[in-house]
């Protein structure tokens, strides 16, 4: 076995991914509705017991509230709750959760009620009632709580359940100064990075100063949820450093590429102005031009390189695949691909965004099409074993 595999998973626009080390199994987001379905539920039935018993997940982890990354771990959550209540082996054993809802890092909560029911929390008017952000209306903000309540309910699951959410981090919020040393687990280590304290001080103003404008700029919800990743959540994201006898993985949920490098100073880990390498990169945002510089490109070098997305949002895009080969012109590493560059081009929003020929723009040069990975007709997922 290698000492470390990344398991990427056709999850569509979203991410899901399994993280596989000697005595170590980690899940990591489960992809927007329909993917635990159709992808997801089947990696987990695959995965090896012991004796009879279901197969352990020794972490789940929940890089941030958004739909494409947090709905198909809904979906596991509630057929864990169904096989309990039914008195039925679950489908996996989750050990332990590391999840940041919305009232942890942004929100202040006052005064809310339990839910009745669970698919009360989950509702709006629910959100509505038990968060309040100074200075800022809630009334239009739709795309953002309906995040909201997939995050409280992924609360109240894990509780219901008796998973220990952030059991390792002081305050039980799962930042980067919360906790002494990198959790382990055979011969795995996670060590989270980011977000720090700081970061989210400024995003609880930087959502109260922006979020009414964002909805004045963009009436269409999802184009606001868009909006140059002004997103809170995605900016809050886990981001971890995955290591296995000296393999290494660096996963970046939808974080910024200009706050993972001040992550990576702060913590230590990288000199300023200096450079570092990883086996495995998980580039943050689906392969997003927003979340990624040049900079980051130069100083932030992998063996692999990974894209989660299927063309929606344009993602990932041909700009994120220029500033890779143009800070790597070498070509000495692989990037691994969710979806084919023509399963990418053929999604509707990538052809609306007129991007396809643009994509062929950056891959026809020399070599360049010789460094893509991405599973083969009828496989769901590609592993990158390092």
């Amino acid at each position: 076995m290698a000492d470390l595999i990344l398991r990427a998973i056709r999850a569509k626009h979203g991410d899901s991914l399994l993280l596989f080390a000697e005595g170590a199994r980690v899940l990591i987001d489960g992809g927007p509705p329909g993917v635990y379905r159709r992808f997801l539920r089947d990696q987990l039935l695959a995965l090896p017991g012991n004796a009879g018993e279901p197969p352990v997940i020794n972490l789940m982890m929940v890089s941030h509230i958004d739909a494409d990354h947090i709905a198909g771990i809904l979906d596991l959550t509630d057929e864990l709750i169904e096989a309990r209540d039914e008195e039925r082996d679950p489908i996996v054993d989750i050990r332990r959760a590391w999840h940041n809802s919305f009232a942890d890092t942004i929100a202040g909560v006052v005064g809310a009620k339990p839910a009745a029911m669970r698919g009360e929390a989950a509702s709006l008017a629910s959100a509505l009632d038990e968060i309040r952000i100074e200075g800022a209306s809630l009334h239009d903000s739709k795309f953002v709580l309906a995040s909201v309540g997939q995050g409280r309910q992924l609360r109240l699951d894990l509780k219901a359940l008796n998973i220990d959410i952030n059991q390792r981090f002081r305050n039980r919020m799962a930042l980067q100064d919360n906790a002494d040393t990198p959790w382990s687990c055979g011969s795995l280590t996670l060590d989270l990075i980011g977000p720090g304290r700081e970061q989210i001080d400024a995003l609880r103003t930087e959502w109260a100063e922006k979020l009414r404008k964002i909805l004045e700029k963009e009436v269409d919800a999802e184009a606001a949820a868009l909006s140059m990743d002004t997103s809170v959540s995605n900016l809050a994201s886990l981001v971890v450093i995955a290591e296995a006898n000296g393999k290494t993985a660096l996963l970046t949920g939808d974080a910024r590429g200009r706050m993972i490098l001040e992550w990576l100073e702060q913590t230590g880990r990288l000199a300023a102005g200096g450079h570092m390498h990883f086996d495995i990169i998980k580039l943050p945002h689906h392969g997003s031009n927003r979340n990624v510089t040049p900079e980051f490109f130069q100083r932030v070098t992998a063996d692999h390189y990974v894209m989660c997305g299927d063309g929606k949002h344009g993602n990932p895009e041909p700009d994120t695949f220029g500033m890779l080969f143009e800070a790597r012109p070498e070509l000495n590493y692989t990037v691994h691909l969710t979806y084919g560059p023509d399963e990418i081009k053929n999604h509707r929003e990538f052809q609306e965004e007129d991007l396809a020929a643009k994509l062929d723009a950056v891959l026809d040069r020399p070599g360049r099409r010789e460094v893509l990975s991405f599973p083969a007709a009828g496989e769901t997922f590609i592993d990158i074993a390092v």
